[in-house]
């Protein structure tokens, strides 16, 4: 019997076998031959090998629970780019993992669904000891994009190792919300971890309008007192050691930083105001671009018409410098763009993070006919975690389920203190444990599954998916590839 050739599988610490899946998806069959398949992979998805003999072209393979047999020629060794825009109703929120195993979580939304999407990411129900370390990226302080983390960081199995912020920060108590502000600069930015320390350990700080942000960041001090608070802007070029010089898989990999604009004011470093908070805390958000290989994803926070405008003015010189392959949509597809903006970004996709629960009506009219119109080529694509949601999984009978569901989750979690606080028999607590573990992974599976648009790239081929809403006999996914192009330099929409 002819066994797999080593140059398609690794080996584990554990000495298990495993691959990945190959461009653009594969499917898991029943049997060794036939066409019947019982799952349908993404690209880059984790396969593990049981047996390495090959049957009819195939191996037998487990992967994302179900187990079944692949075809050969499907698999491969390297591992790619992840960016998952998970849906966090409204908000954002955005996971990051690089072919090397390094994760970010840029924002994560308001509520708990990102907690929730890690745990059934990672499957740490009834993991003791683990920890993920996780670098965190908050892109500015409104709730929508910070709020999530307040649950993120009480994960016991969740390391956050360093977090990066924009610099500012609300101060109750002080003249101006976010500290000194003078000539139309804010002059008192949060550049380095003993001025963000000052801010949150002081309880003054952490009461009163305007004080949930220093409270949510000093929580993170408790389940993860590591953690180094750290300013990026553009003059920091790049994050972290993700610069020019970094290589993964041997092809460049890098975060390159764009905004905010940090000036220097009088010897100070300082960020322009508009004397509006929340324009002001928008305007000055986060604004990443990440490269590998001749790909490039672009994620900017709440970018509005203003601060677009700064942007545009501040990179005239290398505009090109904008341009990107796919694009999260800037503050939701709020109707508060600089259209030169999305003009010079130019984006083949663009993914808009948005909910139902909201009253600004995300996305727009007018900026989902602008994305369309300044995206690259003749048909580019719109992606939105709203309407990744909507389907089957998500009706008015589901989603009385799912609420009758967390309603039976925290009577449970009550029950189970209540129990342990009597020092009751062991054997009901462990009932009840196991059916709140049981509620738990189908909650969140149901509520990070769907609507979320899955992006890999090995960085000259890309695909960015959805789930459908029924299993077609294809496939479970929708599956756009993009594939580089050495004639236009870019990445281009393939059948």
């Amino acid at each position: 019997m002819p066994t797999l050739e080593p140059t398609k599988y690794l080996k584990s610490e554990k000495n298990t076998h495993y691959c990945f899946a190959g461009y653009p998806s594969v499917k898991i069959y029943w049997e060794p031959t036939g066409t019947k398949w019982v799952q349908h992979l993404l690209f880059g998805d984790y396969i593990t090998i049981l047996n390495l003999e090959v049957v009819s072209g195939r191996v037998n393979v487990l992967s994302r629970n179900k187990k079944g047999w692949a075809n050969i020629a499907d698999l491969q060794t390297e591992r790619v780019l992840e960016v998952n825009f998970i849906d966090i109703g409204q908000g954002d929120g955005c996971h990051v993992v690089t072919p090397n195993d390094k994760h970010f979580l840029i924002d994560a939304g308001e509520y708990d669904n990102m907690n929730r999407y890690l745990n059934w990411r990672f499957n740490l129900y009834n993991k003791k000891g683990t920890q993920i370390p996780i670098t965190a990226i908050v892109s500015h302080s409104d709730k929508d994009h910070y709020g999530g983390f307040d649950s993120v960081f009480k994960n016991c199995h969740i390391k956050i190792e360093t977090l990066y912020h924009n610099g500012v920060v609300e101060r109750p108590g002080e003249s101006h919300p976010f500290g000194h502000v003078a000539n139309g600069y804010i002059t008192s930015v949060v550049e380095n971890h003993a001025e963000m320390i000052g801010i949150i350990t002081n309880p003054n700080k952490r009461k009163g309008k305007g004080s949930q942000y220093p409270k949510t960041l000093y929580k993170s001090l408790k389940y993860s007192p590591q953690i180094i608070f750290t300013m990026l802007s553009n003059k920091c070029k790049f994050l972290g050691s993700y610069n020019t010089d970094y290589r993964i898989n041997g092809k460049p990999f890098t975060i390159e930083v764009l905004a905010p604009i940090l000036e220097e004011i009088n010897g100070k470093p300082a960020l322009k105001t508009l004397n509006n908070t929340g324009k002001d805390k928008n305007g000055h958000s986060i604004v990443l671009i990440i490269k590998y290989g001749e790909a490039k994803i672009l994620l900017g926070g709440d970018i509005n018409e203003e601060f677009g405008k700064i942007l545009c003015s501040h990179y005239s010189a290398t505009p090109r410098k904008l341009q990107v392959d796919v694009a999260k949509a800037c503050h939701h597809g709020s109707q508060h763009f600089h259209y030169p903006l999305l003009q010079g970004i130019n984006a083949l996709a663009t993914v808009i993070s948005s909910g139902d629960d909201e009253s600004f009506a995300h996305p727009r009219p007018d900026a989902l006919g602008s994305f369309g119109k300044c995206g690259y080529g003749d048909k580019p694509l719109l992606f939105s975690t709203e309407l990744a949601r909507s389907n089957k999984e998500i009706t008015r009978k589901k989603l009385f389920e799912l609420n009758s569901m967390l309603a039976e989750i925290a009577n449970l979690q009550i029950k189970i203190k209540e129990y342990e606080k009597n020092n009751a028999p062991q054997e009901e607590p462990i009932k009840l444990k196991a059916r709140l573990l049981s509620l738990n992974k189908h909650v969140n599976s149901n509520l990070t599954r769907y609507g979320m648009i899955n992006l890999r790239t090995n960085g000259t081929q890309m695909i960015i998916a959805q789930k459908l809403e029924v299993d077609a006999a294809y496939g479970k996914w929708d599956i756009h590839k993009l594939e580089y192009s050495s004639k236009t330099n870019r990445l281009e929409l393939k059948k």
